[in-house]
């Protein structure tokens, strides 16, 4: 579209520079006023104006933007000692058994059926995870995350908690 109206005012350029000689001083302010108003349309076709959205005036039901916040061990302690809270240890079940922090449950990230286990959590609820030393709960995490989960993560994972001196239970 862009080179279609600069090939026009090429075109165009020496037949109303002949006209202007013609016609001298009336139309030279015609053929001004033009060549700018043609000038400034063709260069403003050639910037790509940005992506124009619509909205529609239906009210959408869409879920709030899940998160994804990373704690040390003292502020996930504070966070889930005492308290009723969706507790997970991503870690396998023989890494659970060796020791894990109390009412936490098992659910491995590398079952294949992980995400079918997490379905029964509520989304309303941040779900406070963790492995043995933070690798596996981020992939946890961001797996939840994706379906719309607020998830909170134990940097340092269970030895984290170990290191700081919190009680494990067997």
């Amino acid at each position: 579209m862009c080179y279609k109206k600069s090939m026009i005012l090429i075109i165009l350029l020496p037949i109303l520079l002949t006209f202007k000689n013609k016609l001298k001083m009336k139309i030279n302010k015609i053929y001004t006023l033009f060549f700018l108003l043609f000038t400034i349309s063709a260069l403003s076709s050639c910037v790509t104006s940005p992506t124009k959205t619509t909205t529609s005036n239906k009210v959408s039901q869409q879920e709030p933007t899940a998160t994804i916040k990373k704690v040390d061990a003292n502020g996930f302690k504070a966070e889930v000692e005492g308290k009723k809270v969706q507790l997970v240890d991503v870690r396998t079940p023989g890494e659970y058994k060796q020791g894990h922090i109390e009412n936490a449950e098992n659910h491995n990230v590398f079952d294949k059926n992980f995400m079918e286990q997490m379905a029964k959590y509520k989304k309303d609820q941040p779900i406070y995870v963790y492995c043995r030393s933070g690798g596996r709960s981020m992939k946890a995490a961001n797996m939840l995350k994706s379906k719309g989960y607020n998830v909170v993560n134990l940097n340092g994972g269970f030895n984290g908690w170990v290191r700081s001196g919190f009680k494990s239970v067997k």
